[in-house]
């Protein structure tokens, strides 16, 4: 299945909520969001949202930051190893395809 902001790194590594929602936040490094900016950009309904958020949020990849007017933010806990590798991945595969662009100007070129 494919959803509209379907990214690299779902595509290789599979669409599940779960690499939805981390690929969400590889992208969105350095803000932090609330679970229904989650859901509706993700395309994932609120209750697999909230599911996927605790089982990361447990695992140490999700953090809570702040409140705003009642809301919980979120950001990507870039201290833990394993979401420094992540973003090793994530940055590999946008430096691809920026290549793979360089390429296809060229030829047009």
């Amino acid at each position: 299945m494919e959803y509209k902001n379907m990214g690299e790194f779902t595509r290789v590594f599979g669409t599940t909520p779960r690499n939805r929602v981390i690929e969400f936040f590889l992208e969105g490094r350095g803000a932090d969001y609330s679970i229904g900016d989650l859901a509706e950009d993700t395309e994932l309904n609120r209750a697999t949202a909230y599911n996927t958020m605790t089982e990361l949020i447990k695992k140490g990849y999700i953090k809570p930051t702040r409140k705003v007017s009642g809301a919980q933010l979120y950001t990507i806990n870039t201290e833990k190893e394993e979401v420094k590798i992540l973003i090793k991945v994530f940055n590999l595969l946008l430096k691809n395809i920026v290549e793979e662009y360089k390429k296809k100007e060229k030829v047009v070129a």
